[in-house]
């Protein structure tokens, strides 16, 4: 009688084990698949809440922990962002305002053969306005998905965009593309106003009847962009200015980075919206160690559901303003 109450109890006694030993493994593995979803959410810079407290192994804990810390993080620097995005877009709201009126005023007193370039100038200013209302709009908005971008194409597309205002300083501006898939992952729009930022400082910078060279290639799965100017340059401590919001200075503030040209923002902002995409921005010295080479580099799409990673806000498309 003894031994088939021993093997009754422990037959029950694993049972119970057993339950337990599954219950532990389902919550496990809910923990598990939140820590992977809230990751992916990350990775696509979708909102996130923060996962809940862990009651498994300590390394499960510390892995939650560890998310957690990362999504605070990132929620963070989201709010950093559309705060940046809604000072710029209050200062230039402002100043476009003024600057519209003093256009209507000066309509009146132009000669007839300056009507057209009045008209060009209004319709810039009225196109700066409209970008405006959609960076503050950007602020609160819902943030898009990122999309696969020919690099390549865009590069092209600008430095089309950008052909007149180079003639007009006799400035050569040539997009080579050395060959292979050029596919990157951003938000949309994004590619085009790094590149007119870029774009607008090479042209405005280069000495008059120079060059302005734009390469984009492929290597070790990175699509590389360079954008080189023949103008003053930087020194390593304006470069190294250039990347901060607020910099100013030398070269920096002649490069739309702060001082009396330009908005103050432009290379810096340019160098978080690619860092937002999971690219990388640096300054180097042209050729021959004359004018400023800007290089971006972001990863090759080359498989579906590939992308780069921790995507942040963007702001939407529309003319940059430096």
């Amino acid at each position: 009688m003894l031994l088939p109450l021993l093997a009754a109890v422990a037959g029950l006694a694993l049972a119970v084990l057993g339950a337990a030993y599954r219950s532990w493994c389902v919550r496990l593995l809910g923990s598990l698949n939140a820590v992977t979803r809230t990751v992916s959410q990350l990775e696509r810079g979708e909102p996130v809440e923060l996962l809940a407290e862990h009651t498994g192994p300590p390394q499960t804990r510390e892995l939650v922990e560890a998310v957690n810390r990362i999504a605070a993080t990132a929620q963070a620097v989201d709010e950093r962002y559309r705060m940046l995005l809604s000072d710029i877009a209050h200062q230039q709201r402002t100043t476009l305002h003024l600057l519209g009126i003093r256009l209507e005023r000066l309509a009146a007193q132009l000669p007839p053969q300056s009507a057209d370039v009045h008209r060009m100038i209004t319709h810039d200013v009225e196109q700066l306005s409209a970008t405006v209302v959609e960076l503050r709009a950007a602020a609160t908005a819902t943030v898009s998905p990122p999309v696969e971008v020919d690099a390549a194409a865009v590069v092209r597309e600008r430095v089309a965009a950008w052909a007149d205002a180079a003639a007009e300083r006799d400035l050569v501006l040539g997009a080579p593309h050395a060959g292979g898939r050029a596919t990157v992952l951003t938000r949309s729009g994004t590619l085009e106003r790094v590149m007119d930022i870029f774009l607008d400082n090479a042209v405005r910078m280069s000495r008059p009847r120079g060059a302005v060279i734009v390469r984009t290639a492929v290597t070790d799965g990175q699509v590389h962009i360079r954008v080189t100017d023949e103008g003053p340059g930087m020194t390593p401590r304006e470069r190294e200015k250039a990347m901060q919001r607020g910099g100013s200075g030398g070269g920096a503030a002649r490069y739309g980075i702060g001082g009396n040209e330009g908005w103050g923002v432009g290379l810096s902002v340019a160098h978080m919206l690619v860092a937002s995409q999971g690219g990388e921005l640096t300054l180097e010295n042209g050729p021959g160690g004359r004018g400023l080479t800007v290089h971006v580099r972001f990863p090759q799409v080359t498989s579906a559901g590939a992308r780069p990673h921790h995507f942040l806000p963007d702001v939407p498309r529309g003319p940059v303003s430096r």
